[in-house]
């Protein structure tokens, strides 16, 4: 009488845990709120501290200031350039000191044209005591008029400059829309652990409880050893699982704290958003792909490439002419007995003449040329295989959107149906018809469904990212307006 008095007991024990057991699959639909001492990072802030300090963005910020520097530098050579002088000379054996001093100045014009300019005074009361000052004037103006006579020679260096700037800019364009997915990525990434880390903690609880109640029934005579042993394997496991799903949440935290730049030793909560900006519009693939070339800026990298290597060919071919410069010349030369007199220009002349130079050996101009040439056919070739890449990226970016959507609805389905799966199972359990073999297996299927239904929708997030970003419309600032 006593023993049953007992196994009665243990029966209402392991009853009432089954009972809380099965409470803990509608708390797990409960969302735990971040604890209250722990500061929230919003996704927009996590934004707005990665266009601040993400050292690869600063680096890339770095070398367009470098490119934009240089490109002044390169603008200052079309300037006119002056530079003044002043020679001092004395003779060890007369004591007679000589005196010169003027200035030379020069422009390269951006069309080809040269103008070169030089005016100096020198005082020699030694060699001539009558009229010790000499003035020299002297201005020249060159033409190329054959080779090197295209503008675009003279201009290449300042294109290339620009071109630089243009092209770096293109690139910090490119990691700010990078930045924007390496924050979704680590914050998504974060957040999907977060809810994994809860799946598995509640797991873990169920696996102690059924853990619980099977020894109870061991101990009344109504469930084997094999039982037993088989909840405490399931129980050991989602320790371990849950061990594995604390430490994803710091390697995902740390990854948050590198893409945005902040602390290493930061302490933060996150609370995900369910939807990207209004602002962020998905649009159709067939008009991705044909806006695909003006709207990466990769593609109109590549296909400024393709004009450089035309530039290329263009001043080649010019450079491959015989050299022939128009020459014009107005010197001036005066002396007198005073600096000022000296100044006024006398004996002036006006001159005008050709200047050519022409090696015997061509071979190396015109091997240029061919190479410019075979550059120019290869560039455009690569271009065009480039942006059938990005169209086949654009494709396959929807073609996943689209199938991640598809599994998601699965998914869904397919969590409803190993919930119930479960319910049936510890209803089997309880009223003694099974042993907890079908638990254990509902349980796994039950927590895998969790985790696939809670990857396929952060997933369809991201997919969405990548949809925008391959098509060329990921526009930073409204992500950055985000709280």
């Amino acid at each position: 009488m006593t023993g049953s008095h007992a196994r009665r007991g243990l029966r209402a024990a392991a009853l009432a845990a089954l009972g809380a057991l099965s409470g803990l699959h509608g708390a797990g639909a409960q969302e735990l709120p971040p604890p209250a001492a722990i500061p929230v990072l919003t996704i927009g802030e996590a934004l707005r501290a990665a266009l601040q300090r993400n050292p690869d963005l600063l680096n890339g910020q770095d070398a367009l200031l470098s490119t934009r520097v240089a490109e002044r530098g390169v603008l200052a050579g079309y300037l006119p350039q002056a530079v003044p002088f002043f020679q001092l000379d004395r003779s060890r054996d007369t004591g007679v000191r000589t005196e010169t001093y003027g200035v030379t100045a020069s422009e390269q014009f951006p069309f080809g044209t040269r103008l070169e300019a030089a005016a100096s005074v020198n005082r020699n009361p030694g060699d001539f005591p009558d009229n010790p000052y000499v003035s020299d004037y002297r201005l020249t103006l060159t033409q190329p008029l054959l080779g090197g006579a295209d503008p675009a020679v003279t201009r290449e260096p300042l294109r290339q400059a620009r071109r630089s700037t243009s092209g770096q800019e293109r690139a910090v364009e490119v990691l700010k829309r990078r930045s924007v997915i390496a924050i979704y990525s680590a914050y998504f990434g974060l957040a999907r652990q977060e809810d994994a880390l809860r799946f598995e903690s509640e797991r873990v609880e169920r696996a102690r409880r059924l853990t619980e109640f099977s020894r109870a029934r061991f101990s009344s005579g109504s469930l084997s050893r094999l039982d037993v042993l088989r909840a405490e394997q399931q129980e050991a496991l989602a320790i371990v699982t849950r061990n594995d799903a604390e430490n994803l949440v710091e390697d995902f935290r740390d990854a948050l704290r590198r893409a945005a730049g902040l602390a290493p030793e930061l302490k933060f909560s996150i609370v995900a958003p369910s939807e990207l900006p209004e602002a962020a519009v998905e649009i159709d693939p067939a008009t991705a792909a044909a806006e695909i070339a003006d709207r990466r800026p990769e593609a109109r990298e590549a296909r400024d490439a393709v004009v450089d290597a035309e530039f290329a060919v263009r001043i080649a071919k010019s450079l491959e002419l015989p050299s022939l410069d128009g020459v014009m010349t107005y010197e001036g030369i005066s002396t007198s007995a005073s600096a000022g007199d000296a100044l006024r220009p006398r004996n002036a002349a006006l001159l005008f003449g050709l200047r050519s130079r022409y090696g015997l050996n061509s071979t190396l101009l015109h091997a240029q040329r061919r190479e410019a040439e075979i550059a120019l056919a290869t560039r455009k070739r690569n271009y065009q295989l480039y942006v059938d890449d990005l169209v086949r990226e654009v494709r396959r970016a929807y073609r996943r959107l689209d199938a991640l959507r598809r599994n998601w609805e699965i998914a869904v389905q397919n969590m409803r149906a190993a919930q119930l799966q479960v319910e049936v199972a510890q209803l089997r359990f309880e009223k003694g018809l099974s042993d907890n073999f079908n638990v254990v297996d509902a349980e796994t299927l039950y927590n895998s469904a969790r985790l696939y239904e809670l990857d396929s929708r952060f997933n369809i997030l991201l997919a969405r990212l990548d949809c925008l970003f391959s098509a060329g419309r990921l526009d930073v600032l409204p992500f950055l307006q985000q709280p």
